[in-house]
């Protein structure tokens, strides 16, 4: 039974091998092929990200220089707190414990 299993895990680390280089192998030829790709797109200029902004930004130059810069002022907002808040009776209930363990507390 030793043999049996040793010959199937043996036979598996194999084809893991086998599948690990076939994949290598298709994984350079894309690499190259993608490499290429760029090449050839780098070339034809569709790489540069500005030719497609160059005009847009023309433009909005231009009507950033027409229109009037409003400054906003923000209010700081404080957050509310309402003293009159009845105490849950619980906490009182706690406080008077402490009270009576530690008097310079109050």
């Amino acid at each position: 039974m030793d043999r049996l299993q040793q010959l199937l895990r043996n036979s598996f680390i194999r084809l893991e091998g086998l599948l690990y280089q076939i994949f290598g192998f298709f994984r350079k030829i894309w690499g190259l092929f993608y490499q290429r790709l760029l090449m050839l797109l780098q070339v034809l200029g569709f790489s540069n990200s500005s030719y497609y902004v160059e005009s847009d930004r023309q433009n909005n130059l231009e009507s950033a220089e027409d229109r009037q810069i409003t400054e906003v002022k923000s209010e700081k907002i404080e957050p509310s707190f309402t003293p009159n808040r009845r105490r849950p009776p619980q906490m009182e209930y706690y406080r008077k414990l402490a009270g009576q363990v530690n008097p310079k507390q109050k």
